[in-house]
């Protein structure tokens, strides 16, 4: 009989514990028994257990991914659903706690210290090491930061000095892709010793109404944030689609992530309306997945040299090829003459010019020949390549009937381009290797 014995109570020890004694009436009760908290919060679900001496509770959720418990303490871990189960131990006692957790909404304090570790200062270096100018960017994907193109262009700039608010900063010559048009660039900063962490980010459209959040380094003072709301979720421009908002940004911010109120990314701030109240507009983070992995570069090789503005008195003598934008002939002298030649008919000669501030335009040309001279014109052109006017033709007065080209208007800050051709009228012969003279006033 003693050998039975041991034999039980050896069995009891390997597979558990003797079960309690439960009465009739013995019950466990939970509350609450529904729970919703966003991620990162707790709640605490109190369990109890009638007619049951001494009870043990054991906790279990059936899907950590969404939400994990400890003694009653349920943590939420992910947006979803799931359940949480109660038992008292050694008994048949059993409930159910079902789990949501949605996104946590984020107050200004709180969503800075969560956000600003990934945000950076973007400085450009120029081959001495100094700072040419700087911008805002963000941590995207491990080793990566997103900026502006925009920031990163200047004829000087070589390098991007890219610094966190824990003082951990790398310097980087590498773009791993960019889209000119789309105003955004991805920096290599895997060389970084200390990885920033990474911003969630939500390409969903926002809505117009919605509270939204900028971060950045305005003028180079990093660890900003300005709150704000989305004034309009889709406004286009020159073809592309961006979120208007009036959370307050000015130059350095170009870059910096603009959040929605469960701290994820919606927008890369890029442009605001000069002298306008809070005009502000940033790219829709979706656009980020456009770019192009093969698309990778140095910084120092995607810089376009800054034009000059017009200055003094001098002659511009045209250089061949100079037929499409890029290859522009570029004026740099506010008085003089340009000398050029039209190859043929479909001959076209492009020059470029730089103001920055309201100029007024005075031009005034013609063919070398003066049988030629009816058949020559110009427009001024936007940086769009749109055509903004055309020269008008002016017969001179003093007998010699010559027909010249007169241009004249008042241009804003900018640059433009005025383009040079040959009027359709004559045989094809006829435009072969003829000079051109057009005299122009910046004023």
């Amino acid at each position: 009989m003693k050998r039975w014995i041991s034999i039980i109570l050896m069995m009891l020890l390997f597979f558990g514990t003797v079960p309690q004694p439960v009465d009739a009436a013995s019950k466990l009760t939970v509350t609450p028994k529904t729970v919703t908290l966003m991620t990162g919060t707790s709640k605490v679900v109190k369990a109890t257990a009638s007619g049951v001496k001494k009870p043990v509770y054991v906790w279990q959720s059936l899907n950590p991914k969404v939400a994990t418990v400890v003694n009653g303490k349920i943590t939420g871990k992910a947006v979803g659903k799931t359940t949480v189960t109660v038992t008292v131990k050694g008994t048949k006692l059993k409930q159910n706690v079902a789990v949501t957790v949605t996104k946590r909404k984020y107050n200004a304090t709180d969503l800075f210290k969560m956000a600003n570790p990934s945000v950076a200062l973007v400085e450009m270096l120029n081959d001495r090491g100094q700072v040419v100018s700087s911008g805002s960017g963000f941590v995207v994907n491990k080793g990566e930061v997103v900026t502006n193109f925009h920031v990163l262009q200047g004829e000087a700039n070589v390098e991007a000095k890219v610094s966190f608010a824990n003082g951990s900063f790398v310097r980087t010559k590498v773009i791993k892709r960019y889209d000119e048009t789309l105003d955004l660039a991805v920096l290599d900063i895997s060389r970084i010793a200390t990885a920033p962490p990474v911003l969630k980010m939500n390409g969903t459209r926002v809505a117009t109404g919605e509270k939204t959040y900028a971060l950045g380094s305005p003028r180079g003072v990093s660890n900003t944030i300005t709150e704000g709301m989305i004034s309009n979720n889709s406004v286009v421009v020159d073809g592309l689609e961006y979120y208007q908002f009036n959370a307050s940004t000015t130059y350095g911010n170009s870059g910096g992530p603009l959040l929605n109120i469960y701290g994820e990314v919606v927008g890369v701030v890029t442009w605001m309306f000069e002298n306008s109240q809070n005009m502000n507009y940033a790219v829709p983070i979706r656009q980020l997945g456009l770019l192009d992995a093969r698309q990778t570069a140095l910084i120092e090789d995607v810089q376009i040299p800054t034009l000059p503005v017009p200055y003094g008195k001098g002659d511009t003598f045209e250089e061949e090829p100079n037929d499409e934008w890029l290859k522009s002939d570029i004026l740099r002298y506010a008085d003089g003459y340009i000398r050029g030649t039209t190859l043929n008919l479909d001959d076209v000669d492009v020059y470029v010019f730089n103001v920055e501030k309201r100029t007024a335009l005075d031009f005034f040309g013609t063919y070398g020949d003066a049988r030629l001279s009816p058949y020559f014109a110009y427009g001024i052109y936007d940086l769009n390549e749109e055509p903004i006017a055309f020269s008008e033709p002016f017969v001179s007065t003093n007998g010699n009937g010559v027909t010249y080209q007169t241009l004249q208007m008042t241009v804003n800050p900018g640059i433009y381009f005025l383009v040079v051709f040959p009027l359709d009228g004559l045989s094809r012969t006829a435009y072969v290797n003829k000079d051109y003279l057009i005299m122009h006033k910046f004023r």
